[in-house]
């Protein structure tokens, strides 16, 4: 109902990817340039390059990402955020990759990419939980705002994927609840998990990291754009004790 009138209604016909080119073309995509990197940063060493223009093909978003993570490693980070770069971007949103990170307050996402406002579109639920909202969520990064790339970023020491090892143990550890349902999404990966030997921990998060991204590989609004080469979907890992990024 629009406007209390029920003769405005959308037409049943309607899909969810057109809700979301009209949600584009209404005006939420607005799309602005590169952001500059903020004065008075120290810059990069000399084996880290400047960053340069927001890429728009995956490899070059990844690329990007991967780069941002070597300068916080190195220290040497280009963004300190500020209330001028909030009023840059306060009239739309270009972003040139998402993140789909956990929850946890470990892991900033701007903050392991070095990262300005505006840069990158970021979806975090505990434990990388996938739903449908969040899905959604992740569909509007792509076909609205046209995003190239989607990164799976989990982390170790999860405790979300520990709950899930706990519980595959001994199912009366399994939390009750909406938590006990978050914590069951990621049982069949430490099932999975189980079975390979070594650190079932990392085991199980790397299986549920990699079903995430298979999720989301073949969500049917995006599958297309992956087969065709026009969007990637990786997934990938943050150590917490060394800042370090790695590709699954």
């Amino acid at each position: 109902m629009v406007n209390g009138k029920p003769e405005n209604r959308p037409r049943a016909g309607w899909t969810r990817r057109a809700a979301l080119y009209g949600l584009a073309a209404g005006g939420l995509a607005t799309a602005l340039g590169a952001c500059t990197a903020n004065a008075g940063s120290t810059g990069p060493t000399a084996s880290l390059s400047p960053v340069p223009e927001l890429p728009k093909t995956p490899d070059g978003a990844l690329n990007r990402l991967l780069e941002g993570n070597k300068r916080l490693i190195a220290n040497k980070t280009l963004h300190v955020q500020s209330l001028d770069d909030i009023r840059k971007h306060a009239t739309g949103q270009a972003p040139y990759a998402q993140v789909f990170g956990c929850a946890d307050s470990r892991v900033p996402v701007e903050a392991v990419f070095d990262e300005d406002f505006g840069d990158v579109f970021v979806t975090r639920t505990a434990g990388n939980v996938l739903s449908e909202p969040t899905v959604g969520t992740i569909e509007y990064g792509v076909l609205a705002l046209k995003t190239p790339l989607i990164m799976v970023l989990g982390h170790q020491s999860c405790g979300a994927v520990k709950a899930a090892v706990d519980a595959m143990k001994d199912p009366a550890k399994l939390p009750s609840g909406p938590l006990g349902a978050l914590v069951s999404a990621i049982v069949p990966a430490a099932r999975e998990a189980a079975a390979s030997g070594g650190d079932i921990y990392a085991a199980a998060l790397r299986v549920h990291i990699g079903k995430a991204v298979e999720t989301l590989r073949q969500t049917p609004s995006l599958k297309d754009a992956v087969a065709a080469g026009n969007l990637r979907v990786v997934g990938a890992s943050y150590d917490l004790a060394t800042a370090q990024v790695t590709l699954y």
